[in-house]
Formats: structure tokens, C-alpha cells, sequence
């Protein structure tokens, strides 16, 4: 992240097949909380469908982690498209998408965290994800996006959530999370409003937060109806050597120091449970 003028994240446009999965994959997945897709939305992701030329991004849709501890990862694609799923250490794995451009792998379970790259190729033509996947021991999955607004697995109950908390080595920052379709959502830091915006027809909102001070803060999250709170430390990223990331148990949360596509150092807090208000 370089300022606040790259926090703004928008909605994620999605190949016009894969909504007819949306409602399935909420459950488990990334996709909003509560509602599919609508006409209107169908009518953007036509947007994105391939021609000659152009191929549209893959995406992660959903993920949960089954009883065995193997992971469950659901997608979108152009169909007939061969995906990629490939860690730092150059393991890979391999999908293909079907007709409806959905792709599906079951990774084995892993005592270690895990970041992966997602790509693919379809008619000579590789095209890469523009987030990364990461993924717990304990199930929890999200897709980390440079820049901020990372997108992680909701509760299971429905409403209002702070779900991640980004931020660069300028202390520039996004909190993203989960509320009702179009409610409005506003957020003190330390008592002090530092910035309000609309959910998406998902209910995905991304706040942005430029400059927070290094430390401790008390962060109040406000909706219509609802309020949550939590803590939260904002440091410098941590210098990686070698690695391209390093993810670290924090409470009941994960902090993921990271590399970016474009080499700068970012760090996601993916948040635990909150204390909800009135």
C-alpha cells in the first residue's frame, strides 16, 4: 500500500457461471452474507467474459475445512481452463474448470499455515489471481488482497463483523468485514470516527484507515443495528528474508506478514471473535 488513494476496494466482478453457485458457497465461502447474486449483478460480471484477447482473473469463491482436516477450495474460471494452486515452496496443484467455469481441489491437511498462488491457462494465455489464498490449520481461509481489503471467511452467523485489518510499513490501513447488504457501517478508532462506507450488494465493506499510530487501538464498529468491538496492535510489517511471508497465531486470530506482487511488505490481521454491543 503507497496512501490512502489505493484503499478504496470495490466489488469483485465475477464470471456471469459462477453465480449461480453464490448461494451455496456463502455458507462456507467468501462470497457476502446472505444474499446471491441479483440481475444487476449477472449483468456487470458479463463484463468479463473472455474474447481473444482478454481472460478475466480466476477467483476463490469458498473454502471450508472438512472433518478429516482436508480443505475444500470451490472457484471461478473460464471454462476449460486449467488452474494452479501453487505454494512459495513450488508445490502445485492442479484443477480443471468445468462448463459452468468452476473449478474444485481438496488440499490435504498441513500443521502449517499456508499461502498459495492462483492462476491459469487457458488457450496459450496464463493469467494470475490478484490475491493470494491463505490458509490456516484451524480452517479459516481468506483471500489476501495488495493494497487492502482482504476478504475472509465470515462467522457463521449472520451480521455485522470485522473480519481483516491491513495495513503497509506507512501504517496505511483498510479494515474490511461482513454487514447487511448496503448498510451503511462506520468506525472509531480510540473513540474517534475515522471513516464510514457502504457494503456491497454482498455485504463485503472495506473501510479505509490511513495512518493509524503504531500501537495498541480500540476499534468500535457501528451499523444500523448493530456494534461490535475489538482490539488491535499496528506495527511495522515484518521484515522477511527469505520467505515470502511468515503468518503467526495472534489470540484467536492470524497475523500474515506478507510479500506483495509488486515486492512492498504488507500485514493482515485476520480478526478473532468481537465483543458485540447493543
Amino acid at each position: 500500500m503507497t496512501g490512502p488513494a489505493r484503499l478504496q476496494a470495490g466489488k469483485t466482478t465475477l464470471p456471469g457461471a459462477a453465480a449461480a453457485v453464490l448461494a451455496a458457497l456463502a455458507v462456507v465461502g467468501l462470497v457476502g452474507c446472505g444474499e446471491t447474486s441479483t440481475p444487476a449483478d449477472n449483468a456487470v460480471s458479463a463484463q468479463a467474459t473472455p474474447t481473444e484477447d482478454y481472460r478475466p482473473a480466476p477467483e476463490l469463491l469458498g473454502g471450508a475445512a472438512g472433518s478429516d482436516g482436508r480443505v475444500q477450495l470451490y472457484g471461478s474460471a473460464v471454462p476449460g481452463a486449467a488452474v494452479r494452486l501453487r505454494s512459495p515452496s513450488g508445490a502445485q496443484q492442479f484443477a480443471t474448470a468445468d462448463a459452468a467455469g468452476m473449478w474444485r481441489v481438496t488440499l490435504a491437511p498441513s500443521p502449517q499455515p499456508r499461502l498459495l498462488g492462483l492462476s491459469m491457462s487457458d488457450k496459450g494465455q496464463v493469467v494470475q489471481a490478484v490475491s493470494f489464498l491463505f490458509l490456516a490449520p484451524d480452517g479459516a481461509v481468506a483471500r489476501l488482497k495488495a493494497g487492502g481489503g482482504t476478504q475472509a471467511a465470515a462467522p457463521g452467523k449472520a451480521g455485522l463483523a470485522a473480519l481483516a485489518l491491513d495495513y503497509d510499513n506507512q501504517r496505511a490501513a483498510t479494515l474490511s468485514g461482513v454487514a447487511a447488504p448496503h448498510e451503511t457501517v462506520t468506525v472509531r478508532v480510540d473513540g474517534v470516527e475515522r471513516s464510514q462506507a457502504d457494503a456491497d450488494s454482498g455485504g463485503r465493506f472495506v473501510l479505509p484507515l490511513p495512518q493509524l499510530t503504531t500501537g495498541a487501538h480500540e476499534f468500535d464498529l457501528m451499523g444500523a443495528a448493530q456494534e461490535v468491538r475489538f482490539s488491535a496492535s499496528v506495527d511495522t510489517p515484518a521484515a522477511l528474508a527469505q520467505a515470502p511471508y511468515a503468518a503467526t497465531r495472534v489470540g484467536q486470530g492470524w497475523r500474515i506478514d506478507w510479500r506483495t506482487p509488486g515486492g512492498g511488505g504488507q500485514t493482515t490481521l485476520i480478526l478473532g471473535p468481537q465483543e458485540t454491543g447493543p
